[in-house]
């Protein structure tokens, strides 16, 4: 009884695991990354924000990936402090490329935000190497 009691322990495990093993689904993975990326601006790694973008990225008026480190270097040096808090996130799924809509709060200042702005961004993603990057972004403030 205890060798059929180990067999079935041992398959129960097996299947612990491979469920474990499972990819994330990629709205979540998208989610994530966005999060991540939030996490970067707000702690001054404007280098892991920018590993999340493609090597062929353009953003809002042919802005490319070092255009766009240089103004959040430009910005963390401006501000004693970052903030960066999403809205409502929308993502649409074409195999492996995707949109995300996302409303943004931006801020600056130290213990209370000197400055704020709200845009909406659009962007677009591709997967690569397993690993969602943005390849375009174009963005728009609110007010």
């Amino acid at each position: 009884m205890t060798i059929m009691r180990s067999g079935f322990l041992l398959v129960l495990i097996c299947l612990l695991a491979l469920g474990g093993c499972s990819a994330e689904p990629d709205e979540a993975a998208l989610r994530r990354v966005l999060s991540e990326m939030e996490e970067a601006i707000e702690s001054g790694n404007s280098g892991d924000f920018i590993d999340r973008l493609s090597s062929d990225f353009a953003g809002q008026d042919g802005m490319d990936s070092r255009q766009l480190r240089t103004t959040l270097l430009a910005l963390s040096m401006r501000h004693e402090k970052l903030g960066v808090t999403l809205g409502p996130v929308a993502v649409k799924l074409f195999g492996d490329r995707a949109t995300v809509a996302v409303e943004v709060l931006a801020t600056g200042g130290s213990w209370m935000p000197q400055t704020g702005q709200m845009f909406d961004i659009e962007s677009s993603w591709k997967r690569v190497d397993g690993e969602w990057v943005c390849f375009a972004a174009s963005w728009k403030a609110r007010w």
